[in-house]
Formats: structure tokens, C-alpha cells, sequence
């Protein structure tokens, strides 16, 4: 009998079921083999995730795609892919962003296994109503917001409370104000928060909240408290990532629309916020065989429809997405239409760094003061990374 380790990040019963059947498939494939999988809540799997790539504990570990990926493949600490998944099949089964997303010089290093985009949900029968069409760009995003508020409903749900809404209101700012360069720039430490592209985005979300298409208080609401004020149709919009589609009560979601972030000027190249889970091979599990058969089988598109399809979010695989609902096929066509894909402030950049910019971000969003946000950014910026910019020139 052959034993494979797998470790995971697993906070609920939905990502508990998926790792248990997507175990016990390959179990049942391969009956030689039996699969221990050991879990750990998002947080404690965070900070334990650097010493189970060096240790011979696991054979396979989740992980997130993008920068939080690229440092320990730097490091040489986790193992290319590319001899279990060739590249041509990676362009088979996945878009160039998701490509983007797992390789490093030209080679793979993570099986991309699920991912979620986020965008704006509505009540159709409100905008039914009031004659309102999704907006595609900036002024007719605008406009509509404008209508729901002279109709005294609060256009934009936000719940600031919770760590993570002003922090996508920035980041999809920045990347349809400043694009994807600027952005990824920004995430390194490499852009000073003094600079005009970042007062423009502070302006943008400056301008929302004075003309107050944000609802009041929101900075002592969670994101989830929104939920039934759209299915109630008293809220004009919420900003959410498709994930949460799965508590949607079936009975309304028919009544549900979605729309991507607008474009300013009717841009036809746009990018996307789109957090990718994968799984890796610490480079020390390299050679290990079964762990290459269990991330071959992972690959398959009927393996990674089931798997997503129980924790409700999508899969990145082309093949995998006959079982969508509406709405997740809106939001999975939305990243295949994408220029390009980032993960979010928090995976794009160092914890330390997200650690201390997004909490000012949730200040911003209450205080509204542009030139004193943009002080304080620039202070941590400095604080963090002036020795790393100093060795690099």
C-alpha cells in the first residue's frame, strides 16, 4: 500500500468534502494507494506553509498562485511540473493569464486547481423597474448608481468591516485606471503612493462616497450582511466574489445579475482580480512518483468539475465548466475575456506589506482625506522596502 501526504488549507465543510472525494477518486482508480490529508485553518496554514515545503512531511501542498508562489519557486523550494503537465497541455487545459499565474521562466510550477473573480451581483427585478441596464463603463456606472439613489435605495453595498472590500475597490481601480504594470509595480513596493495614478484612484472612490452611493455605516458591516438586502432588492449592488453565489437560495437566484468591474472609456483590454488556488510538489517530494500520478489525475477536467462544483467556486480548467450556473458561467467567461489576472493585494505582496496598507485603505474609505492616505501608504512603503530598493541600484 502506497501512501501519499497531502497537506490543505480547509475552513469549512464544502472544502472538506471536495479533498475527501477528490482522495477517495483517486483511491478508487489507483486501489493500491491510500491518501492521508492533513488540514489546517487558512491563518495556521499560512504561517506553517514555509517550513512544510522544506520538511519531508508532505507530498503535495496547497498553495496560491502569483507572487506568493513565485518566491519559494525562487528560492528553489518547490518543484516544476512541467514533466507531469507539458506546457502544451497547460495551453489545452488553461488560459494564458492562469499560465501567467503558475510558471516561472517559461515553466510551470502549480496545477491550478480552483479560482474566483469579483464583480457586482444585482436585483434584476429593481433594475427591471427602474428601467436600469448593467453599465459596462465608468459613466453609465455612475448614472445607474445616481437613478438607485434618487429612488432611495442605497446603490452600493459595501461591508468595510470585513478585512478585504476597500482593499478590491482599490485594487480594481487601479488596474482599469493604471493597468496591470503599474499595478504589479505597486505590489513589489516599487511605485511611491505620492504618485498622481494613485491620488486618481483615491479620487475615484472619494467621489462614490460624497455623492453617497456607498451605504451609511458601512464600516461597521460585514460583507455577508449584504447578502439579503440584495435578494430583498434594497440594495442597488454589492461588490462580492462569485464564491459566494453558492449561498444563493435557489428560489432567487434567477432574480440575481452580474456585471464586471466598468471600464473607463469604453477599454476593450481589461484585467481581472482573480485569486487562484493550486497545488504544489516541495522540491524535496520531486521525485516522488505517486504525488506526479495524484496531480496528473488532478488535472483531469472531470476531477477538477467535482471538485469545485462542492466547494461552489470555479474551476480554471477550459474543460471543467459544463455544470456552471449562469452566473458562474458570467463570471468564469469575464476572467477568460481577461488580459490578464492578479490575485489580490494580499497574495500579490508581501504579508507584512498587506498587513499594513490594507488597514489604511479601510481608514480611507471612512476619513475620505486623499493627501494623508497617500502620506501614510507611502510611509509603510518606505518603511518596508527602502533597504531592498537600495540594493537594487
Amino acid at each position: 500500500m502506497q501512501e501519499l501526504k497531502i497537506a490543505a488549507s480547509i475552513s469549512n465543510s464544502s472544502q472538506r468534502a471536495a479533498y475527501y472525494n477528490l482522495a477517495r477518486a483517486f483511491e478508487s482508480k489507483y486501489p493500491n494507494t491510500q491518501i492521508k490529508i492533513t488540514s489546517y485553518t487558512s491563518e495556521v496554514y499560512k504561517t506553517k506553509f514555509p517550513q512544510m515545503l522544506v520538511s519531508n512531511q508532505y507530498d503535495i501542498l496547497y498553495w496560491h498562485a502569483g507572487e506568493r508562489l513565485f518566491e519559494y519557486i525562487v528560492q528553489g523550494k518547490i518543484a516544476s511540473i512541467g514533466d507531469i503537465v507539458t506546457s502544451e497541455e497547460m495551453v489545452e487545459l488553461y488560459d494564458k493569464a492562469v499560465i501567467d499565474a503558475v510558471s516561472f521562466a517559461e515553466q510551470s510550477y502549480a496545477l491550478p486547481m480552483s479560482y474566483y473573480q469579483i464583480g457586482f451581483y444585482y436585483p434584476k427585478p429593481l433594475f427591471s423597474k427602474l428601467e436600469l441596464s448593467e453599465p459596462q463603463n465608468w459613466e453609465t456606472f455612475v448614472a445607474v448608481c445616481e437613478v438607485l439613489k434618487q429612488n432611495n435605495v442605497p446603490p452600493i453595498y459595501i461591508g468595510s468591516k470585513s478585512n478585504w472590500p476597500a482593499t478590491a475597490w482599490f485594487d480594481y481601480l487601479n488596474l482599469r485606471l493604471n493597468g496591470i504594470t503599474f499595478h504589479k509595480a505597486l505590489m513589489k513596493g516599487q511605485v511611491s503612493y505620492l504618485d498622481q495614478r494613485i491620488y486618481n484612484v483615491l479620487k475615484k472612490i472619494q467621489e462614490l462616497s460624497v455623492a453617497g452611493y456607498f451605504i451609511e455605516d458601512h464600516q461597521y458591516l460585514e460583507w455577508k450582511q449584504g447578502l439579503p438586502l440584495l435578494f430583498r432588492g434594497l440594495i442597488g449592488m454589492s461588490m462580492i466574489g462569485n464564491y459566494a453565489v453558492q449561498v444563493f437560495p435557489e428560489k432567487i437566484k434567477d432574480n440575481i445579475g452580474f456585471f464586471k468591474f466598468p471600464v473607463f472609456n469604453d477599454a476593450t483590454t481589461y484585467y481581472e482580480e482573480v485569486p487562484l488556488d493550486v497545488l504544489v510538489l516541495p522540491a524535496k517530494t520531486e521525485q516522488n512518483n505517486l504525488a506526479k500520478l495524484f496531480i496528473k489525475f488532478a488535472a483531469q477536467s472531470d476531477s477538477q468539475e467535482k471538485f469545485n462544483n462542492s466547494l461552489g467556486i470555479l474551476s480554471p480548467h477550459k474543460g471543467a465548466q459544463q455544470n456552471n450556473s449562469s452566473l458562474v458561467q458570467e463570471a468564469y467567461e469575464t476572467i477568460a475575456g481577461a488580459k490578464g489576472i492578479t490575485q489580490f493585494f494580499d497574495r500579490d505582496s508581501k504579508k507584512a506589506y498587506g498587513d499594513q496598507i490594507m488597514p489604511l485603505i479601510d481608514e480611507f474609505m471612512i476619513n475620505l482625506n486623499i493627501e494623508d492616505t497617500q502620506k501614510a501608504l507611502e510611509k509603510e512603503r518606505l518603511t518596508l522596502f527602502t533597504s531592498e530598493l537600495i540594493n537594487q541600484n
